[in-house]
């Protein structure tokens, strides 16, 4: 059974420094060891810079800056690090239709699990992703269709992640 964990706290990700420390976080090589990082509307090489200039641009470089995501599978469920790489990849195109987005595969624990950063704003017309239920459900819903393509039926929520 896969778990969805949300990682935005009360007060949290309000520094400007939100995504730079986010996606160094989530991009750490000792985590990723077959370095399955993946970018969508945002430069590989900078993309922090992308997303503060997309925040800047709408006029909104306050605020939350960052949403972040953990999608964690039990040991076994999936096949291998590569199959978590294309889930990755799926779910990074799929959030990238609306937010700049960056996920990696983390091998570093007994379990993989793929954690997602978007941008706040969203890059096509500047209106913010501000965690609503009916924005969480829609993504929710998203992400639970390509997990039913690799055969799993099940992505629970489990409650905040602090």
């Amino acid at each position: 059974m896969a778990t969805l964990k949300t990682a935005n706290g009360q007060g949290k990700y309000h520094d400007l420094n939100s995504r730079q420390d986010l996606i160094s976080y989530i991009a750490d090589p000792k985590k990723t060891h077959h370095h399955h990082v993946y970018c969508c509307h945002v430069d590989p090489l900078d993309p922090v810079g992308d997303m503060d200039r997309v925040a800047a641009q709408f006029g909104k470089s306050d605020g939350v800056q960052a949403r972040h995501f953990i999608f964690s599978f039990q040991p076994l469920e999936l096949g291998s690090h590569t199959e978590a790489a294309h889930i990755a990849q799926e779910i990074t195109t799929c959030l990238g239709a609306e937010y700049q987005t960056v996920s990696a595969v983390h091998e570093d624990k007994q379990h993989l699990h793929i954690h997602t950063v978007i941008n706040s704003v969203s890059y096509v017309d500047g209106h913010r992703y501000r965690g609503t239920k009916q924005e969480f459900y829609t993504m929710k819903d998203q992400v639970r269709q390509i997990l039913r393509r690799y055969g799993i039926d099940r992505l629970d929520y489990v409650s905040s992640y602090r």
